[in-house]
Formats: C-alpha cells, sequence, structure tokens
C-alpha cells in the first residue's frame, strides 16, 4: 500500500503549479459561487499534498475570515464597515490563489528550477522566480522572529498605532532581507549557476498522476463555465 507520506514525497510538478495559478487568477473572478467552491476545494487539497498542518491552518484562517465578514456585517459603523467587508471579501475571493502559491512556496527552489529547465526557460527568468518564491517563504520566518524580539523587548504593534507598528517591523526586516540576499547569492554561486553547459538534477521532474488529476480538475471547471 501506498503511504500518503509517499505520495507526498512525489508531489506536484511545479510547472502544474504555475499553469493552476494562470487558471485560478482568471477563473475566480469569471464562475459562480457554485465553480468557485469547487476551486476553493481543489485548492486546499493541493495544499495537502505539500503540508497538512498548512492546510489545517489556511482552513482555520478562512473560517475566521468568514465570521469576521458576518461579524462586521451585523455592525453599523458607516463606511468604514462597508470597507472592511469589501476587503475580507476579496481575500476569501483570491483564497484559492493564496493556497496554490503557498504550495509553490513550499516546493523545493532546485525541483522548480529544474522543471524550468526542462521547458527551455532561460536562465535569468528562473533565477528571478526561484529567488522571488525563496524570499516570501523567508519573509514568514523573519517576521515570526520580529514579532518574538519585541515581546522580548516590551514592544507591541497595534491596529491603532499602525505608523509605528510600521516602524517596528520595517527596520528590522530590511536588516534582514539584506542578510538573506548575501546568503541567497553565495548559496547560487556555490551551486555553479553561472555555469553554461548542460546541468542535472539530483529529483526526477515529471509530470504524474497527481498532476494530470489537478490540471483536469481545472480544465473540466474552465469547460463547466463556458457552458454556463
Amino acid at each position: 500500500m501506498i503511504s500518503f507520506k509517499k505520495i507526498q514525497e512525489n508531489n506536484v510538478n511545479p510547472i502544474t503549479l504555475f499553469v493552476l495559478i494562470i487558471f485560478t487568477s482568471f477563473l475566480i473572478f469569471l464562475v459562480n459561487d457554485r465553480l468557485f467552491l469547487y476551486i476553493l476545494v481543489a485548492s486546499f487539497a493541493l495544499l495537502l499534498f505539500f503540508s497538512f498542518k498548512e492546510f489545517i491552518k489556511r482552513i482555520i484562517i478562512y473560517l475566521v475570515m468568514i465570521g469576521l465578514v458576518k461579524l462586521i456585517s451585523m455592525t453599523n459603523i458607516g463606511l468604514t464597515t462597508n470597507a472592511l467587508i469589501a476587503l475580507l471579501a476579496l481575500g476569501l475571493r483570491l483564497y484559492p490563489i493564496f493556497n496554490i502559491g503557498l504550495a509553490l512556496i513550499l516546493t523545493s527552489p532546485l525541483k522548480i528550477m529544474s522543471a524550468l529547465r526542462k521547458i527551455k526557460v532561460t536562465n535569468n527568468i528562473s533565477i528571478a522566480l526561484v529567488t522571488a518564491l525563496r524570499y516570501l517563504g523567508e519573509l514568514r520566518l523573519r517576521m515570526k522572529e520580529i514579532k518574538n524580539g519585541m515581546k522580548v523587548r516590551g514592544f507591541r504593534a497595534s491596529v491603532f498605532r499602525p505608523v509605528y507598528s510600521f516602524e517596528l517591523y520595517l527596520i528590522p526586516l530590511i536588516y534582514k532581507c539584506l542578510h538573506i540576499s548575501e546568503t541567497l547569492t553565495s548559496s547560487i554561486i556555490s551551486r555553479g549557476i553561472e555555469y553554461e553547459g548542460d546541468k542535472t538534477s539530483y529529483r526526477s521532474i515529471r509530470f504524474g498522476l497527481i498532476d494530470l488529476v489537478f490540471i483536469g480538475i481545472f480544465t473540466g471547471i474552465l469547460i463547466a463555465w463556458r457552458l454556463t
């Protein structure tokens, strides 16, 4: 019997994730609520192949956002109410993209590079994409470190003091990003990224059953939208 952990080790091809992000980016604003629900469920199922912890966390955040929309809609504080509801509603609508994007961030940078190399994407574009994705993953960790450092020093961010709170995060984040850039540069150079010859990969990059299933699901949703 094939375990779920074994399936996770052979998860979705990065090219499939890029394709699904493109599909989702325009479908979520065109489809009706029923088809959007299918997209949302499919994005959660996709995320499950990468991290069960993130899967549970994302579901909780989504439910909390729905609860906030209902709670705010029961109050009446003028234009602020409508603005907050609109902002949360946009976040809920974009949630499938966030799920697929997180799956891409959780994918190994080396695997992404190998997949892009197979479809003949230039080295400059591949490096730019992988670096950007790596930064997004690192930013989550660095923001958590800054938050823990603030607690130790007795500082506390507050929505009622947005400028002060922004300053508490901005300065340490700039310093940490500069440090990350130096580390990434050294890592890229040490892996011989400037070498122009043929490169190989430790991992086998191919399209498998999981890729076909998810591409089939999103293609089916696209066809259903065109038929409605």
